[in-house]
């Protein structure tokens, strides 16, 4: 009956004076010691399908520990540390792997999806993990095999190029060189003048680019020209251009 107080009006207050035998210890900490230890299975190792019901139940409902307990049997503190042990070996063996093209694409949707909510907050800073306002957190648990920190690093130092920071390129070339293959409609790489694509960029610079897109699309690389530039517009979205040019002049708050 202690474990459910609330529903016995005569054992209202228990916990605090179970806590008040140990002193040393708040009241809170005490009942949550409690629960841990009476609500305990007779068995403490975990089957597979404990352990896939709980991805699954968390990837459809999120952290809804206590729900998750009630079906399994378990206290909810023993399925929430569970749920931490399998998915931190799941980002622990996803970290020592290349991404797969799932996940380029994955974080690609993310990304822009993020990108319109932040596209009229403040620019905090032109660095790190600030440098637009995405959200690298809530990136990070949505894309699940991945830590935001990764994320982050993958978008900033391969994704997105380095020549912006060599001042060579900028963000929004990305979505404007996209939006113009899409309107040229060539069959190969030898079909564009690409001295003439981009008004403000040199041919070179603008294929450089290009291929250093590629690079990124695993097996899409060995496509057609035109596949590949419709890979690269789905993962871009072209139609993000004023949402990355109202990105890059917002003014830098300090």
């Amino acid at each position: 009956m202690i474990l459910n107080c609330s529903k016995h009006p005569r054992l209202k207050g228990c916990w605090k004076e179970i806590g008040a035998a140990l002193p040393h210890r708040p009241w809170g900490a005490v009942y949550q010691r409690g629960h841990t230890l009476l609500e305990r299975a007779e068995t403490r190792n975990w089957t597979e399908d404990e352990k896939a019901f709980i991805l699954r139940f968390h990837e459809k409902h999120g952290p809804l520990w206590k729900s998750m307990a009630d079906v399994l049997g378990k206290n909810r503190y023993h399925v929430k540390d569970t749920w931490r042990r399998i998915h931190r070996a799941g980002l622990v063996k996803a970290l020592k792997g290349k991404w797969s093209q799932a996940e380029y694409q994955s974080l690609f949707n993310l990304v822009n999806k993020d990108l319109r909510m932040h596209v009229y907050e403040e620019k905090k800073s032109k660095h790190g993990m600030i440098r637009d306002n995405i959200s690298w957190k809530a990136i990070g648990n949505r894309l699940a095999t991945r830590t935001d920190m990764y994320c982050c690093l993958k978008w900033y130092k391969q994704l997105s190029s380095s020549m912006v920071q060599e001042g060579k390129w900028a963000d929004t070339d990305d979505y404007r060189l996209l939006d113009e293959l899409l309107r040229l409609d060539a069959c190969c790489v030898e079909d564009v003048d690409w001295d003439n694509l981009l008004e403000h960029r040199s041919g070179d610079i603008t294929l450089k680019r290009w291929r250093r897109m590629v690079n990124h699309i695993g097996t899409h690389g060995l496509q057609s020209f035109a596949e590949q530039v419709e890979v690269l517009a789905e993962r871009y979205y072209p139609e993000l251009l004023e949402v990355r040019e109202a990105l890059d002049s917002r003014p830098v708050v300090d």
